[in-house]
Order: C-alpha cells, then sequence, then structure tokens
C-alpha cells in the first residue's frame, strides 16, 4: 500500500468524526447602521463552510484582566478537511452552526490562534482561542 492511500484513507476516517459544522471568515466593518445599538454591524465573509470537529484541549480556562475587566479564555482545537479548507489563516473568526453530538456548541465563536501547515497530514489541526 502506498503512502498516499494511507494518508487518503485516514483523510476518510477523520473527515468521518467531523460531526460538526462551522464557518470560518474574516469580520470587516459594515454600513448597516443597527438602530438598537447605534453601531454598524460588521460584516462577516466566509472562506470555508462545513464540516468541522470542535474540542476542547483541556477543561482549564485562563482569566485576563485587561484594562480592570476579567475576560475568561479557554484553548480549542479545530479540525478541518485537507483539501477544502485551504484558504483558513490564522486570526480569523470560527463561528459553529451545529454539532450532532453536543447542541450547547451550536453558536460557539473562537478565533485562529495560528497556522497550520503539514505534509502527510489527515486534518488540518487549528489551535483556537474560544471567545464565546
Amino acid at each position: 500500500m502506498s503512502a498516499e492511500s494511507v494518508i487518503y484513507q485516514g483523510r476518510a476516517f477523520e473527515e468521518r468524526q467531523m460531526t460538526d459544522a462551522c464557518e470560518v471568515g474574516t469580520l470587516s466593518p459594515g454600513d448597516v447602521l443597527n438602530e438598537e445599538t447605534g453601531e454598524y454591524e460588521p460584516v462577516f465573509t466566509a472562506v470555508y463552510t462545513g464540516a468541522c470537529r470542535f474540542k476542547a484541549s483541556d477543561t482549564q480556562v485562563g482569566e485576563i484582566d485587561a484594562g480592570g475587566q476579567l475576560l475568561v479564555e479557554q484553548d480549542a482545537v479545530l479540525k478541518l478537511p485537507v483539501l477544502t479548507s485551504t484558504a483558513v489563516r490564522k486570526d480569523m473568526q470560527v463561528r459553529i452552526t451545529a454539532s450532532l453530538t453536543d447542541p450547547g456548541l451550536v453558536g460557539v465563536t473562537a478565533r485562529i490562534k495560528g497556522p497550520f501547515v503539514s505534509s502527510y497530514t489527515t486534518a488540518r489541526r487549528f489551535p483556537v482561542e474560544v471567545t464565546t
């Protein structure tokens, strides 16, 4: 069996484990005024929409004191299919839109903390920071 066929089998296995769905993209300033808040709504532009696997790295969270405001941070890993997620980059926003195994994940947002590049990989594994 060739190395390539092993990789393709591994990718198929990984993708079967991706029972969540998400959107990954960028936020840019919008031009539509929200009458209730008086602020302009940002525009989300997706570069990836589809299957994913969202998994907390651990159950610990960190507290950050940012200008007198206490923020809570949790890290996770976002797995995406290799062939369809080539446009995903560091600092993009992630929105979980569905989850087969945890309905509490729907609506969670995160920021991609770093890139993932590797040969002979079965999935793209991005480190993310949960933001909501």
